[in-house]
C-alpha cells in the first residue's frame, strides 16, 4: 500500500504548481494564493528539487512548461480539482439547506440584525447562517450565498443590486461637553474629534471631510484614535467626542436620540453597499434577496 504521507508531503508545493502552470506566472499565481512570489518560486524550486526534474523553463518575461511539467499537470491538475470539489461538496451537505448570508460586522450590528426578527417571522422555514466578516472573503471558496459589500465600484460576482448608498457627516450624543456652539462646520475644528484608524478608506475620515467643507483638517492628535467602526460609535453614544458616521448605519441612533447631526454641515456622498446574489436561481436566496431589497426601499 502506498505511504500517502510519505507520497504527498509535497501537496502544498503542488497546489502552487497548480496555479503557476495555469497562470504560466509565479507572480499572478502568488496573488491567487496570497502569498508572495518568492514563496511560490521557492516551492517550485522545492518541488523540482523532490522530483528530479525541471518544471518550468524560465526564460526573459516568459515562463512555459517542460515535458515533465507538462506531464505533471495533466495528472496533478485534475485531481487537485477533484479533491476541492469532493471537500466542497461534503462541506455543502453538511451545512445542509442553510443560507449563508456574509457582511461586515459594522453593516451586521447597525443594519442587518435588528431586521432579521422581521425575516423570521415572515419566512421561519429558511434557516441562515450570518457570515460576519470585515476582511474580503473569497465567496465562492467561503460556499457564501449571498452577500452585502460595501464598495466603490460595483462588484462583478454574482447578481449585483445597488442596495444602499451611504452618507457621512458629524454625529455627536447629548450628553457631549462641547466646547463650541456646535452651529457650524469650523466649530468641530476646536472639538475632540473621534478618528478612524486601520483599514479605512479616506472618505471615511475627517481629513477628507474637512476639505470637502472648505476647512484645513486639525491633526488626528486632536481626538481619539479607534480601529473600528463599531468602536467609533460607541464612544459618541457615551459622549466622548464628535464621531464622523454615515446613514444608513447610523439612522437607529438618530432616530432615539442617542446621537444628533451636527447642524450647518454638509454631508459627504460615498460608496455603495451592493447585494450580491452568488447562487443560480436557489429560491431561499432570492426570497432573502427580494426582503432585503424591500427593508432598504422602503426604509423600514
Amino acid at each position: 500500500m502506498v505511504n500517502l504521507r510519505k507520497s504527498l508531503n509535497r501537496l502544498p508545493h503542488l497546489i502552487a504548481f497548480e496555479a503557476a502552470s495555469r497562470k504560466l506566472n509565479f507572480t499572478r499565481a502568488a496573488e491567487e494564493l496570497g502569498v508572495s512570489r518568492v514563496s511560490v518560486s521557492r516551492q517550485i524550486a522545492e518541488l523540482e528539487e523532490s522530483l528530479g526534474a525541471r518544471l518550468f523553463n524560465r526564460e526573459h518575461r516568459r515562463l512555459s512548461l517542460t515535458q515533465a511539467g507538462r506531464a505533471l499537470e495533466a495528472e496533478v491538475n485534475p485531481a487537485l480539482h477533484q479533491i476541492a470539489d469532493a471537500l466542497k461538496s461534503v462541506a455543502g451537505a453538511a451545512k445542509g439547506t442553510r443560507l449563508s448570508v456574509t457582511t461586515t460586522s459594522a453593516f451586521a450590528t447597525y443594519w442587518l440584525m435588528p431586521r432579521l426578527v422581521d425575516f423570521s417571522n415572515r419566512f421561519p422555514r429558511i434557516e441562515l447562517d450570518l457570515v460576519v466578516a470585515d476582511r474580503m472573503l473569497d465567496l465562492a471558496a467561503e460556499g457564501i450565498n449571498v452577500a452585502v459589500r460595501y464598495s466603490a465600484t460595483e462588484p462583478r460576482e454574482g447578481r449585483v443590486r445597488p442596495l444602499l448608498q451611504e452618507k457621512v457627516f458629524p454625529v455627536v450624543s447629548p450628553r457631549y461637553a462641547a466646547r463650541t456652539g456646535l452651529t457650524q462646520a469650523s466649530d468641530l475644528l476646536q472639538e475632540h474629534l473621534l478618528h478612524l484608524s486601520g483599514i479605512y478608506r479616506p472618505g471615511a475620515r475627517w481629513p477628507s471631510w474637512f476639505r470637502s467643507n472648505g476647512l484645513e483638517p486639525p491633526p488626528e492628535g486632536s481626538g481619539v484614535v479607534v480601529n473600528t467602526y463599531i468602536n467609533m460609535l460607541q464612544a459618541a453614544i457615551a459622549g466622548q467626542g464628535v464621531g464622523l458616521a454615515g446613514n444608513p448605519l447610523v439612522d437607529p441612533y438618530l432616530a432615539d436620540g442617542s446621537l444628533i447631526r451636527v447642524p450647518g454641515c454638509k454631508e459627504v456622498v460615498r460608496d455603495h453597499y451592493y447585494l450580491m446574489d452568488m447562487t443560480r436561481d436557489r429560491e431561499d436566496a432570492q426570497i432573502f434577496c427580494d426582503w432585503i431589497m424591500d427593508q432598504a426601499i422602503n426604509g423600514t
